[in-house]
């Protein structure tokens, strides 16, 4: 017969993709409990940490109320998740729980085979007013354990305030910038032993750079035209869903020649826009990989053939995008609109 079962997170959780979607709050500090169990702390600012840096009293409150409502008759590799809502006067635990898709077994020489548990358990703490219905977006503690039973025994072991100080003094020993001010952001990772490690510090706002290659293919005077793109966009910011880019197009005409050969010939335009992003549902940010569209302005800089007279202007813009599939729509203007030839393009790129 197989053992009891056992769950081992990979890795740290900050540094998987989409972390910063996942969880709440703008900074994160994430510490090694031991086991491959973790701590996390979600915060948008210095301070809510430090109003609530008492966590065991608030393990011992969910232990408590937990044992009281467990389902033991579960399977143990099904994964829980529990939310724990704390109001003034009163508390909420909501509880669900997954199966697992497959069932895993690990085996040694010598021993029997111990079924394995392949998703952590979960115990999201959130704080609330006595009148508030949502779950707030800039502060929360998350305990990511092989399973709930285990936060017993974190407590009887000496609990997780002495961890949580000891990431506090980081943050404030911290020497190129003052973390503690609520104009930065900053991930923290605090393993069981070594010196912790910061991740990303710096301004909120801080403006950053996107690299967007692409090719595609476009109907260009009824003839199909392959075309290649890059563009480098600057975000001010990413709590605003704009950004403001200038890029670089070539595109591949081909022609017959009298020999029966094919003869290609490139035209390149340099373009400057600015590109509009969707808002993150699950984040105060914007999702700069779901554009809702872009607008541009471009120039020819280099012609290779007379598809196009030397005072063209290009308009264009992206007019639909899902995954790394864009639709474009492209006007060729002689002068301001005159010759108007339109054109659609097909884009595969970031």
């Amino acid at each position: 017969m197989a053992g009891k079962s056992l769950c081992q997170s990979t890795g740290n959780h900050l540094t998987e993709p989409g972390a910063k979607r996942k969880f709440i709050g703008l900074n994160h500090i994430e510490i090694d409990l031991g086991q491959r169990n973790t701590l996390l702390i979600g915060f948008d600012q210095y301070a809510q940490v430090q109003a609530h840096k008492n966590v065991d009293s608030v393990l011992r409150l969910f232990m408590d109320d937990y044992r009281i409502v467990e389902d033991t008759t579960q399977r143990p590799t099904r994964s829980a998740h529990a939310l724990f809502k704390l109001r003034p006067d009163n508390r909420d635990l909501a509880l669900r729980s997954a199966p697992q898709v497959t069932t895993d077994f690990r085996f040694r020489d010598g021993e029997s085979p111990v079924e394995v548990k392949t998703k952590q358990d979960t115990l999201q703490v959130a704080w609330l007013s006595t009148s508030a219905r949502e779950i707030s977006t800039d502060f929360a503690v998350y305990f990511l354990v092989n399973n709930l039973r285990d936060l017993q025994k974190l407590l009887s072991t000496g609990g997780v305030n002495a961890k949580v100080e000891q990431a506090l003094e980081s943050v404030r020993g911290f020497k190129h910038h003052n973390l503690t001010n609520p104009r930065y952001a900053f991930n923290l990772l605090q393993p069981l032993t070594g010196k912790p490690t910061f991740q990303t510090p710096g301004l909120i706002g801080d403006p950053f750079l996107s690299f967007h290659p692409g090719i595609g293919v476009g109907l260009i005077r009824n003839q199909w035209v392959p075309s290649f793109n890059f563009d480098l966009e600057i975000v001010p910011t990413r709590f605003q869903q704009v950004g403001y880019f200038v890029g670089y197009t070539s595109n591949f005409f081909f022609q017959s020649a009298t020999d029966q050969s094919f003869q290609t010939f490139r035209n390149d335009f340099v373009h400057a826009g600015v590109s509009f992003y969707r808002k993150d549902k699950s984040s105060r940010t914007s999702n700069f990989s779901k554009q809702i569209g872009s607008f541009y302005v471009g120039l020819p800089v280099h012609r290779s053939d007379p598809y196009f007279a030397p005072n063209t202007i290009k308009l264009g813009g992206t007019i639909y995008q899902n995954g790394l599939f864009k639709v474009q729509a492209d006007i060729y203007m002689n002068g301001f609109f005159k010759q108007v030839n339109p054109s659609l393009r097909l884009v595969v790129g970031f």
